[in-house]
């Protein structure tokens, strides 16, 4: 799936982000047996999130894993990563398990761009204030080698997983971004990280592995990375040209786009898959399941849609 361009494919899907933010994989201060797997009243939301999808005819859900590294990934004394804790393979089974068994296919995110915003310390835990993880090239190495690298050893093979996003909006880490002027990183820094992961991944996966563009307004982020597809998110107050501009005027090569994110309280929802389809976007996945943030929603229009553009090919 979005290896190469199909002008006749357009794949509708959620994002179904997470049950708890950064707590559902790995053990933590908030769940100290693990995530998911030690938590049935959590699989039993998931179970019947799923079955919604499907029912409706979706086939994706977007769902993050590690977000700004809370929990799951042990720490030496200077702050990098010496690899995962016991719990988070168990957990990213027990959430597979659940999709296969509704027939939804899995776009993992293995960072959120939180990673890199202010520290704040929650029940002696830092959230946050980890941007040199990504700065320096040696922390960086070690993220991607002892953190990344093991999650796609053992799950590069599972076909319940149809794409690797590397990280949620890493835009808003650059400067000018969202932690001006502290807690920067630099672009070439960023490229060079998001490469390493996407390289890593690929080397032992055989899914498509992509990164989630905030918008379009920074896509030479990206243009250089050898990516399968690409991803640009698109909000209502990023006005209506920025989504309806033809895939083809944004310089991403010959690579499959989509939407990865446009807001379920979108006044205008089925004009915005209607405009995503008709711009050469290969897919959309709406901002979203469980989540209980400004932009998210899951609305009756999204299955009136899909019923209505009848049978699309398959996703996976």
């Amino acid at each position: 799936m979005w290896r190469t361009p199909d002008p006749d494919r357009f794949v509708v899907g959620a994002n179904l982000p997470w049950v708890g933010y950064g707590t559902d994989f790995g053990a933590s201060a908030w769940y100290p047996d693990g995530g998911l797997a030690r938590r049935p009243e959590a699989i039993e939301v998931l179970d019947r999130t799923f079955a919604t999808l499907a029912q409706d005819g979706l086939t994706i859900a977007r769902v993050f894993l590690l977000c700004d590294l809370r929990s799951g990934v042990h720490f030496d004394g200077g702050g990098t990563p010496s690899g995962l804790d016991a719990a988070v393979i168990p957990d990213l089974t027990a959430l597979i398990d659940s999709a296969r068994r509704h027939g939804i296919g899995l776009m993992p995110v293995l960072l959120d761009f939180h990673l890199c915003g202010p520290v704040e310390i929650v029940r002696d835990v830092q959230l946050g204030g980890r941007s040199q993880l990504i700065s320096d090239e040696d922390a960086a190495t070690a993220l991607v080698e002892r953190v990344i690298g093991p999650i796609a050893d053992t799950f590069g093979g599972d076909e319940t997983i149809v794409a690797w996003d590397v990280m949620n909006e890493p835009e808003w880490c650059l400067r000018g971004g969202l932690f001006s002027p502290r807690n920067t990183v630099k672009m070439r820094a960023m490229q060079r990280f998001l490469d390493m992961a996407a390289r890593r991944i690929r080397a032992v996966a055989h899914q498509p592995v992509t990164v989630g563009s905030a918008g379009t307004w920074k896509l030479e982020l990206v243009r250089p990375l050898d990516l399968d597809f690409h991803q640009v998110h698109w909000y209502d107050r990023f006005g209506w040209p920025a989504l309806t501009r033809p895939v083809s005027e944004l310089e991403l090569g010959t690579r499959p786009v989509i939407l990865g994110e446009f807001s379920g309280r979108s006044a205008r929802l089925p004009e915005v898959l209607d405009a995503a389809k008709s711009a050469g976007y290969e897919g959309a996945m709406v901002w979203s399941v469980l989540s209980e943030d400004e932009y998210s929603a899951y609305p009756p229009e999204i299955a009136e849609w899909v019923r209505s553009a009848g049978p699309s090919p398959d996703a996976t």
